[in-house]
């Protein structure tokens, strides 16, 4: 499935930039799109209000936004729960041993991962 960042991507790794507003619209341009099936917001790889531009652009769509990016505290997932995202992904963070667990192994930090998310 195809699921796009809205907003204006720039380097690597991927920053999110622009106004609350100009993602709000990329998202809705994006989600009208034939073969889209949800967004990916880099979210916290942008400036400003993250909570609200997470609200904002779940709230724009009716299709699933998946938040991406940088995603590696317990609270962090919290807000993205709460903000209505369908998901989010989590990629080096977990390798690095950001999330409190047992130990920095892969397996205690998915574990403590999926214990934050409630799955």
């Amino acid at each position: 499935r195809y699921y796009p960042f809205p907003g204006r991507i720039v380097g690597h790794p991927s920053i999110l930039e622009g106004s609350q507003e100009d993602i709000v619209a990329s998202a809705v341009e994006l989600a009208s799109r034939k073969g889209v099936a949800g967004l990916d917001l880099l979210a916290y790889r942008s400036k400003g209000d993250v909570p609200a531009l997470m609200e904002a652009v779940c709230h724009a769509i009716s299709k699933p936004v998946i938040v991406a990016g940088s995603v590696d505290r317990p609270e962090q997932i919290e807000t993205i729960r709460k903000r209505g995202a369908a998901g989010f992904t989590v990629g080096t963070s977990a390798l690095d041993g950001r999330f409190p667990a047992e130990s920095g192994d892969l397996t205690s930090q998915l574990k403590a991962i999926f214990a934050c998310a409630q799955i």
